[in-house]
């Protein structure tokens, strides 16, 4: 990461040059676009996940509740801070502890994410082919839920305490994304390898080889059960929703992990290296397309949207402007008199 100093005057101004040949300014209005698309986006798939009965009591829809949620709260601190990094080329808020609160959050965020999507891989099999593991509170608890809350708590204490450790003294580059920091428990090649196998390998075993034997189990069991046992339409949409999640992880989350599982095993470093630089720009698409994935699994879709429109013009016709309310007074005193002349 070269990092030279452009001096003017009395005034030193930083630039750094991150191997990425799209300016600053351009990344900033991209970002600004796909933001403002995938929060609206994601406020209409969460307010009908959360508040239609149905699909709310889904199980399947669970863990894409929290996965929006996550989605919702990057789109509203980590993007936005991104964002003022390129559009002022400075970080927001010039302090250790901003920096720390962002890379925290990040890494919460974006582990969480990935570690949720390779659980509900590995669990769309039990919900689809193993439904009585969840046939009782007691059972739903210790098999859907306890798995979720863990996932979540294991993130946010993690990170919660490896984050802060600065022992080493690490400094801040208020010019750089997440200020340049890092933990320094990360100098630590055990725990390093740890991460990455159980944030990196682990995710990206469960999501590429539980999806695909998914479908292929639900083909061959469709051929020998002849649709007796199982109700194939029911659960359509649910596979249906997780390969258009794992697609999209399939993209933009499993080529880098692969990249550098390779790396770890003797590739040199300058192999892929600029496919590399652009992969950590673009990651922010699993964010922003999440959203857009979920939306394609509610049911009725378009029948919703013509409700919201035509509730919108509804009450955009509803609605009486001054000048409107001027003219008919008037004619209303007029009908008043008439009516009094006549009694």
């Amino acid at each position: 990461m070269p990092i030279s100093n452009i001096s003017s005057s009395n005034t030193v101004k930083f630039v750094f040059d991150d191997g990425i040949a799209i300016p600053y300014i351009v990344r900033f209005w991209i970002f600004l676009v796909s933001n403002i698309l995938s929060l609206i986006c994601c406020l209409f798939v969460l307010y009908h996940f959360l508040f239609d009965p149905n699909l709310r009591r889904c199980l399947h829809n669970h863990v894409m509740i929290i996965i929006l949620i996550i989605c919702l709260i990057w789109e509203l601190t980590t993007v936005p801070w991104t964002m003022y990094l390129y559009l002022y080329e400075v970080v927001w808020i010039q302090t250790p502890t901003f920096c720390m609160i962002w890379k925290f959050l990040d890494s919460v965020l974006y582990t969480t994410t990935a570690k949720l999507v390779g659980w509900t891989s590995v669990e769309r099999h039990i919900l689809i082919f193993h439904d009585q593991w969840v046939s009782t509170k007691k059972k739903r608890f210790f098999i859907h839920y306890l798995p979720l809350i863990f996932i979540v708590l294991y993130g946010i204490i993690v990170y919660g305490i490896t984050t802060p450790m600065n022992n080493c003294n690490r400094p801040f580059y208020y010019f750089i994304p997440f200020c340049a920091y890092y933990s320094c428990i990360y100098d630590s090649a055990v725990f390093s390898l740890y991460e990455f196998m159980t944030g990196g390998i682990l995710c990206s075993v469960l999501i590429g080889f539980g999806s695909t034997f998914l479908v292929l189990r639900v083909i061959l069991r469709k051929r020998h059960l002849q649709q007796q046992q199982i109700q194939w339409r029911k659960h359509r949409k649910m596979i249906l929703q997780l390969l258009s999640v794992t697609s999209l992880f399939f993209i933009l989350y499993l080529p880098p992990v692969v990249l550098g599982t390779a790396y770890k095993l003797g590739l040199p470093s300058d192999v892929g290296a600029q496919y590399n630089t652009y992969a950590s720009l673009f990651d922010y698409y699993i964010t922003f397309l999440f959203p857009f994935t979920c939306l394609s699994t509610i049911p009725q879709l378009g029948t919703r949207i013509k409700n919201i429109l035509r509730c919108r013009w509804r009450q955009q016709a509803n609605v009486v402007h001054p000048e409107q309310w001027a003219s008919r007074v008037p004619v209303v005193s007029r009908m008043n008199k008439q009516k009094t002349t006549i009694m």
